[in-house]
């Protein structure tokens, strides 16, 4: 039994581990020393983000690994107990159920977010924790994680959560996580990628952008959600200046391409 608990403990480490040289240490090198000086005509917020700042996101973002390490270790603890409903085949519930879990959790983690997101801001108790987060201005890739210990443990507590309420094959706990920090690390680049017409696009205006979630960084209110804008347009929670501050981005990125364009055509 020791030794099975402390193979998951090494395991949890090492998947914790990459994850965060991946998409912390990998994005930031990615975005602000690979790519970043070739492109800054798609900068969002123009102030960069000092060595301190990035030192103290390194160490909390530590911090909220140890706690994502207990939290792990509770959800391991209810499996072996019988508690939860994860399961580790496939065929239990077929490919159709595996396919459609991950969507409900994915839509219920957005709901989550959004709702503990705002919370966070608007419930006094615990803005102090969460404003831990809003330290990072400019945010940074490994701003993605920098958080409170206690609001680690809420963002943590989702897996929990899920693990006890749906039936979930134990890859997607792991691919999932992969995947929200993926975006998490996505939204916090100073760098726009989605197309100029996107806010206008029928289905593609419901996304999330970098721009919404630096916007929230700059004036910390308003823009609560992770992956798409249902929740604060539903709510009426988008920051006045989201459209504005994009169009702008995008408007800068489009005359760098002109202005490229003519080059090569030595005009």
């Amino acid at each position: 039994m020791l030794s099975e608990v402390l193979l998951f403990i090494a395991f949890m480490a090492l998947f914790l581990t990459l994850n965060y040289l991946v998409f912390a240490f990998g994005g930031h090198w990615f975005f602000y020393h690979y790519l970043g000086p070739k492109i800054p005509h798609r900068r969002i917020l123009e102030n960069e983000a000092s060595n301190a700042q990035i030192l103290k996101e390194k160490r909390r973002s530590f911090h909220t690994q140890i706690m994502f390490m207990i939290l792990a270790l509770v959800i391991y603890g209810l499996y072996r107990a019988g508690y939860t409903k994860i399961y580790t085949t496939i065929d239990e519930r077929g490919y159709l159920y595996f396919a459609l879990s991950v969507l409900l959790m994915h839509q219920l983690h957005d709901a989550y977010f959004y709702w503990t997101h705002r919370l966070m801001h608007q419930w006094k108790p615990l803005q102090k924790y969460h404003f831990v987060h809003h330290e990072s201005a400019p945010p940074t890739p490994y701003s993605s994680l920098s958080f409170h210990p206690v609001e680690a443990f809420i963002q943590g507590l989702y897996w929990i959560i899920i693990s006890l309420m749906l039936p979930i094959h134990v890859y997607w706990l792991f691919a999932f996580y992969s995947f929200m920090f993926y975006i998490n690390m996505w939204g916090h680049t100073s760098y726009e990628f989605w197309h100029k017409d996107l806010l206008t696009h029928k289905i593609l205006k419901h996304l999330n952008t970098p721009t919404h979630h630096n916007i929230h960084h700059k004036y910390h209110k308003a823009n609560f959600s992770i992956y798409y804008n249902l929740w604060d347009k539903l709510c009426g929670t988008n920051h006045p200046e989201y459209e504005n501050h994009y169009r702008a981005v995008k408007a800068k990125t489009e005359l760098a391409k002109t202005s490229k364009l003519m080059k090569m055509m030595k005009l």
